[in-house]
């Protein structure tokens, strides 16, 4: 008898161990650090005395972000003799000729993610877009162009050693890492593909305290994108710092990382993933969304400029992702960081459609056996833009 009690605590125990893994490995959530990324933010960093765009306004998050960006400033420490030196100018040219083209840096992002990581010494493959608004002959120039830079970021990696930084400074990359884990709800990825009707393969957020962005409010900056392999979409992240941690001398240890505010870690963290499960859906919506861009009225333009928002169709994307924040809130039952969302979007961002919009959107939630997936409501949400007059913008916004 005691022999088979044994047995059956022995099988309980292997059907645990069994389950506890499984949920191991359906864990899509990820935080990290990518060399790749990290090598061509500090090569932007030294870029900057020879920028021809905007080169006021990089000397400005320079001379901000040293004060409390610590890996900033070690990075100017140990590289700063390479100010003059050929990564700087080409990253330099690189950065205004993606501006000619109607590109920022990130853009820059994906291609990265997409390449072998420069630590595995694996040469970088050639680059070819996959879709893009350039017709074929600037298609092709860019495509070298960028190809070449790569190359170049790659031989910088290698030859000056930038992976001995990254290992001088573990301790501050882990503790960003754990800073951002900390404040990541559980299982939003599933509240996500529940909402959207639609799945990824994995969910990454990488921090980048290399990435220099004024901090204030504990704003910071997020650029999302989303790398295919084997028909499998990852989806990645990247943020800049946006907690101040001021800078200490050198033999100091730091116990903060500029990572360890909740509100903006979770807020960056499903926007930036949001976008990969809302723009390329409005791609095909394009034209009709032209059609309410007289909602875009001077005085939304101006309240948008802060924000990097410079026309009517990328508003609309943004308030759709905004929405999508504040109904997976809700979906895990987190009334508290829904109404926050509502507010902050509404009142604070100025995404003044977004009260008609949740309205709208309930009808969706409603009736999943006819829209099966999010995109299929979209013609439905546009309908809201197409209720609206300039008058109505102009007064939310006194």
């Amino acid at each position: 008898m005691i022999r088979k009690f044994m047995i059956l605590g022995i099988l309980i125990s292997f059907l645990s161990c069994k389950t506890e893994t499984k949920k191991e490995q359906t864990n899509k959530f990820d935080a990290n650090f990518n060399e790749n990324v990290e090598t061509y933010f500090l090569a932007e960093i030294l870029s900057i005395d020879h920028r021809t765009k905007n080169k006021q306004w990089e000397e400005y998050k320079l001379k901000t972000c040293k004060e409390y960006q610590p890996i900033v400033l070690k990075a100017l420490a140990d590289y700063g003799d390479l100010l003059s030196k050929n990564i700087a100018l080409e990253t330099a040219k690189l950065n205004d000729t993606l501006g000619s083209y109607g590109y920022g840096n990130d853009l820059m992002m994906g291609i990265l993610l997409e390449q072998p990581e420069f630590k595995l010494s694996k040469k970088p493959n050639g680059f070819t877009f996959s879709q893009t608004h350039l017709e074929n002959d600037k298609k092709v120039q860019l495509e070298e162009i960028i190809s070449n830079y790569i190359d170049s970021l790659y031989n910088f990696y290698q030859t000056e050693n930038i992976g001995g930084f990254y290992e001088r400074n573990a301790d501050f990359y882990e503790g960003a890492i754990n800073e951002v884990k900390s404040h990541i709800p559980k299982s939003f990825t599933d509240a996500m593909e529940t909402y959207y009707g639609d799945s990824r393969q994995k969910y990454v957020a990488l921090v980048s305290p290399m990435m220099i962005w004024p901090i204030e409010e504990n704003e910071g900056r997020g650029i999302g994108t989303t790398v295919v392999k084997d028909n499998k979409k990852t989806v990645y992240e990247i943020m800049s710092p946006y907690v101040q941690v001021p800078v200490k001398s050198s033999n100091l240890v730091y116990n903060k990382f500029g990572y360890d505010y909740q509100p903006r870690a979770r807020t960056l963290t499903i926007h930036e993933f949001g976008h990969s499960f809302v723009n390329s859906e409005l791609e095909l919506y394009k034209e009709q969304i032209d059609k309410y861009s007289y909602l875009f009225t001077d005085s939304l333009k101006k309240k948008m400029e802060t924000k990097g928002i410079q026309n009517w169709n990328v508003y609309v994307i943004e308030s759709f992702v905004r929405l999508g924040e504040i109904r997976i809130a809700e979906i895990q039952n987190d009334k508290e960081r829904a109404n926050y969302l509502r507010n902050y979007h509404t009142n604070q961002e100025f995404f003044i459609f977004l009260p008609q919009l949740e309205k709208r959107v309930i009808e969706f939630e409603n009736n999943r056996q006819e829209y099966p997936m999010w995109k299929d409501f979209i013609p439905e949400l546009l309908k809201v833009f197409g209720q609206n007059r300039t008058d109505f913008v102009n007064e939310k916004l006194k």
